[in-house]
């Protein structure tokens, strides 16, 4: 594989740091150049990545000739810039969420199919070893069918730490949004199909001294045969945790569940505990089953004509488009019909 050129546009969020590694992780990758409009980020990051600073999109791509890009600007500015990048030729990779609104979708769904630049998601449970040792199982047929997933996501949110624009509601958009997406995703990766419904609700009743800041979140999604996801998201993880977060995932089948243990913290990907109680038989544990490539050289490879991925453009387009039904049900306190919306 020819080397890849990558740059990063916003560093906004510090999960772009996990592109940053993983694509220098390739082999023969050249980090080219960073974009941010804010020159105390750029004199920062010019000195702890070694490369050049733009202050701008535009001066970034012209200069550098970039073949991937991640983005991580404010939340709300996500949508502007993908599309602006792959109007310059350049394939997007976005830590999430992908946008906020449904016009920013569509502007980044046409701009997808216009320029054909790939443009994807990082939903890294897709690529998480613990997760996909449960899909394997369920995939062989031992595990008979999906009745229930239930996931808990909690976090910290330390917000002494975080930047002025997370408690921006327009900039940030909830917790719902930027949170709960990875299960939504995750639910749709297990059933191989799409929910039919959606019911939520979103608020706020720790971090309440922000204005229409959300801490909580729960999304409930119902499935053509009656079976469903139980989905929650927090920023209340009390400060004192001895790690990030403590994440289960939960998933009943009709010959079996398993419970997945997001320990030692939920950021460490792929490692975790996963235990098996099959319909009759002792517990079990079983092995994480790590991917055969990163969601970075997954995500190169299909920049360069593959056919085969575990995340396709048009999966972070439809969860997200899932999340923002979701966030409108929470809205307007309905249940939403997903059949023709998706």
């Amino acid at each position: 594989m020819t080397a890849v050129r990558f740059a990063v546009a916003g560093l906004k969020h510090f999960h772009i740091l996990t592109f940053v590694n993983g694509m220098r992780a390739l082999p023969d990758a050249q980090f080219v150049g960073f974009y941010d409009d804010d020159p105390k980020l750029r004199d920062q990051y010019s000195q702890e990545f070694g490369v050049p600073a733009f202050a701008s999109v535009g001066e970034l791509v012209e200069a550098t000739e970039p073949e991937v890009v991640g983005v991580a600007v404010e939340n709300s500015k996500k949508g502007a810039v993908i599309s602006e990048l792959a109007e310059r030729g350049c394939h997007v990779l976005v830590d999430k969420p992908l946008v906020t609104s449904f016009a920013d979708l569509d502007d980044v769904e046409a701009a997808h199919v216009k320029t054909g630049m790939q443009i994807g998601l990082m939903l890294m449970e897709r690529y998480n070893g613990p997760t996909r040792a449960v899909r394997e199982l369920l995939q062989s047929g031992k595990l008979g069918r999906m009745v229930n997933f239930t996931g808990l996501a909690p976090h910290k949110l330390k917000p002494a730490g975080r930047p002025e624009w997370m408690f921006d509601a327009e900039l940030y958009g909830g917790v719902l949004n930027d949170l709960c997406i990875h299960n939504i995703d995750l639910s749709r990766w297990m059933w191989d199909e799409e929910p039919v419904a959606v019911t939520a609700a979103e608020g706020c009743l720790r971090f309440t001294q922000y204005d229409r800041f959300t801490d909580h979140a729960e999304v409930f999604l119902e499935f053509a045969d009656s079976s469903t996801a139980m989905l929650r998201a927090d920023w209340l993880t009390p400060e004192g945790f001895p790690a990030h977060g403590d994440g289960r995932q939960f998933f009943e089948c009709t010959e079996g569940t398993l419970e997945i243990l997001a320990a030692p913290d939920i950021h460490r990907l792929g490692e975790g505990t996963i235990h098996y109680d099959a319909w009759d038989a002792e517990r079990t544990q079983l092995a994480p089953a790590p991917p055969e490539k990163s969601a970075f050289a997954d995500f190169v490879a299909l920049c360069r004509g593959a056919q085969q991925a575990e995340l396709f453009p048009e999966d972070g387009f439809r969860s997200t488009r899932i999340t923002l039904y979701a966030r409108e049900a929470a809205r307007t306190g309905t249940k939403i019909d997903l059949r023709d919306k998706l």
